[in-house]
């Protein structure tokens, strides 16, 4: 019986994608339902009064503030720039891997869902122009100032996950508000990957002319930083100064 097999270790060495894998076998396709099943009501904290923010398509958002900054709860799922300019919704691998301009896809070509959003390529940040008039893609400093509320990065992935909904027993508690959910992530070969057990978000800083910045969670307790060659899509969240 094939079996595909769950990542516990994600390692970004100069934009490449390794993964080390677990003898566990586990039901991608069963995890993968589950996420996309996954209701606001599931993953936000119910203890924090959240403000609220729209897209220019509509689209709400949960916001929260943490320090000087207010972030998003929920990935991003727009699909146009705040100008009005459509982003391109890539299906094909190929096409992905190729593509030239600003471009999405929902994990799996699914259905998109308001806990997960979208993954975007990095061109869509490089935009300046895909969160809210007023709001930006988080810099690297302004994620590490994210740590500092959480008692640092070794331990701020347990105050910024939503618990229950990450695969395996984690330390979780959403304390934060930020409710990080495993949405996984689409390679620069078009194939999508670790739902479930993963989130990935895009920096608006850049490591060279190849990789940008990005920050995740895994099954640790931890947010981690690395980076990864701009053709791979990932989550956005947005943040404002307060």
């Amino acid at each position: 019986m094939k079996h595909t097999f769950k990542y516990i270790g994600i390692i970004m060495l100069a934009g490449m994608f390794f993964a080390s894998c677990d003898p566990e076998p586990v039901n991608d396709k069963e995890l993968i339902e589950k996420q996309l099943k996954l209701t606001l009501d599931q993953v936000l904290n119910h203890s924090i009064a959240y403000d609220t923010v729209s897209d220019i398509e509509g689209n709400e958002y949960k916001t929260i503030v943490v320090g000087n900054y207010e972030w998003f709860a929920q990935n991003l799922q727009t699909t146009k720039l705040n100008d009005g300019t459509p982003i391109k919704n890539i299906v094909e691998a190929k096409e992905w891997t190729n593509a030239s301009e600003p471009a999405y896809a929902s994990y799996q070509n699914t259905k998109k869902t308001s806990v997960h959003g979208l993954l975007y390529n990095y061109k869509v940040v490089e935009t300046g122009k895909v969160c809210p008039e007023g709001w930006e893609v988080p810099n690297d400093s302004i994620w590490f100032d994210l740590t500092k509320k959480f008692t640092g990065k070794d331990t701020a992935g347990v105050y910024m996950k939503s618990p229950k909904v990450w695969y395996d027993d984690q330390l979780a508690n959403n304390k934060s508000g930020f409710s990080a959910v495993p949405s996984g992530m689409k390679e620069k070969n078009g194939k999508f990957y670790v739902m479930g057990e993963n989130a990935f978000w895009w920096s608006d800083t850049r490591h060279n002319i190849e990789n940008a910045r990005y920050f995740y969670i895994d099954k640790n307790t931890s947010l981690n930083s690395s980076h990864m060659f701009r053709e791979f899509g990932l989550s956005i969240r947005c943040v404002r100064k307060k």
